[in-house]
């Protein structure tokens, strides 16, 4: 049931900060903030009966930061030091804190040891607890919603040694490669450190992991059968060398050649063993890392500054790609913003045609009819004039000599000279006649205009001329 309780009357649980030393990254935790500042605390936080917060640790600070006087909370009637309210809090945050893979682990372990799986003991023991151990590990992966070979990679991660487990925390380490790592012993991870150092467990592919486990497992066995071996040869050495003192002298020379062997043999198992404990980590780490000849890292190194190289050129592509993308925003703008004027003006002129039409259909006083003749009069006119003007000039640059030939009467003995002197004359006499009217009308009209009489003295001048 979920209850109101003051904000001050409740109090962090003593082992959240060993749980969870680190805090939630600044993006996540001002999200929540803004979140709860603006809509409250949607769930509620989980007590102990003496108001010891077994979940919601982070609500329960941004509520006091907000200045928040109460909060929503469900109490459960639990001491906060049982295992029950233990497992609440490290499942509560399981589900809903963004952790680091080792952090994972960790919880997983403490969870683990919770539900009354511990570590060490007598074989038995160990036995009992493995056998549980599955179980409770099908039941934290049923309870967080992770597959249940992920929590027991998870978990088989806490078997590092601290620094490994530091690797894996920063992220300089990966949780595949250092899950097969974690099947070494304390010394050989130690070693493994030392010889490779933090940048070269970082660089280990995790093929190259399984492999450097797979080695030394190998070479630890061959040590445990040798180590076998050698105390079963000196046990057997020890019966010969008792039967040696003890046996009669028939006996005696077999028996001697029997115990060089056994003595030969202890010597070659030792030799052995020798060579295997003498930097076996080291001996393992030369065969299974690469080395890299130092050509192909300078091959490398010239990849890794054509890449850089390539990656600006990248990096100016894409800046010149959005400056010409804003550039088309800008233009796509400006064309709608013409288009929007296209169809304003279209619009104007509609409305003019159809005024116009308007206009044109309603019926007109006399005057108005007396107006469109006048203009239809005078633009007939001025297309006449236009085609008048062409046509003489025609006749004054191509036929200047017919036209003074027509306009004086000859005409040689022939007849048919003659006929073409009449025909002449009287095609230039009809010409005459007919632009004298037009220059009387001409006369007439630029009379009314009056702008044009300077200009007709001047034809009349030409035409006295006789041109």
């Amino acid at each position: 049931m979920v209850t109101i309780v003051p904000v001050d009357l409740l109090k962090p649980h003593p082992k959240n900060a060993e749980f969870f030393p680190d805090p939630l990254p600044e993006d996540i935790r001002q999200e929540m903030l803004e979140d709860i500042r603006e809509n409250g605390i949607a769930t509620p936080l989980i007590l102990a009966r003496d108001h010891t917060i077994l979940a919601g640790h982070q609500r329960w600070e941004m509520a006091r930061q907000l200045g928040l006087s109460h909060v929503p909370a469900i109490v459960r009637d639990v001491d906060p030091d049982s295992p029950e309210a233990v497992a609440l809090l490290i499942k509560d945050n399981l589900l809903r804190r963004q952790l680091n893979d080792m952090q994972v682990a960790r919880l997983i372990r403490a969870l683990k040891e919770q539900y009354g799986v511990k570590r060490g003991g007598d074989r038995r023991s160990a036995e009992v607890q493995g056998s549980k151990g599955q179980n409770v590990l099908l039941k934290i992966a049923g309870e967080v919603g992770i597959g249940e070979k992920q929590v027991a990679r998870l978990d088989k991660l806490n078997d590092l040694i601290p620094e490994l487990q530091s690797l894996v925390a920063s992220g300089k380490l990966g949780t595949t490669a250092a899950y097969s790592l974690a099947f070494l012993s304390p010394e050989e991870q130690r070693e493994l450190l030392r010889v490779l150092g933090e940048a070269g467990l970082g660089s280990l592919s995790v093929r190259e992991a399984q492999e450097l486990k797979r080695e030394l497992e190998t070479t630890r066995r061959e040590k445990e059968s040798l180590a076998r071996r050698l105390a079963e040869l000196e046990e057997e050495k020890a019966n010969l060398a008792w039967k040696v003192n003890e046996g009669g002298e028939e006996e005696l020379e077999a028996l001697r050649r029997e115990l060089a062997t056994r003595e030969s043999e202890l010597e070659a198992l030792r030799a052995r063993l020798r060579e295997l404990e003498q930097k076996p980590v080291e001996n393992v780490v030369e065969k299974v890392v690469f080395r890299t000849d130092p050509a192909l890292e300078a091959e490398l190194e010239a990849a890794r500054a054509e890449a850089a190289k390539l990656l600006q050129e990248k990096e100016w592509f894409e800046g010149r790609f959005r400056e010409v993308a804003q550039e088309k925003e800008r233009k796509e703008a400006k064309i709608r913003g013409l288009e929007e004027e296209v169809e304003k003006l279209q619009r104007w002129l509609d409305h003019a045609r159809s005024e116009l039409k308007k206009e044109r259909e309603r019926p007109r006083p006399r005057f108005d009819v007396r107006k469109e003749e006048f203009r239809a009069l005078a633009q007939k006119a001025q297309s006449a004039a236009f085609e008048l003007t062409e046509l003489l000039k025609k006749l004054e640059e191509q036929y200047s000599d017919e036209l003074l030939a027509a306009s004086r009467v000859r005409g040689g003995p022939d007849f048919e000279d003659i006929g073409d002197a009449v025909v002449n004359t009287t095609v230039f006499k009809v010409l005459k006649a007919a632009l004298e009217m037009a220059l009387k009308r001409i006369i007439n009209i630029f009379e009314l205009l009056e702008d044009g009489k300077p200009k007709l003295q001047l034809v009349k001048s030409k035409e006295k001329d006789g041109r």
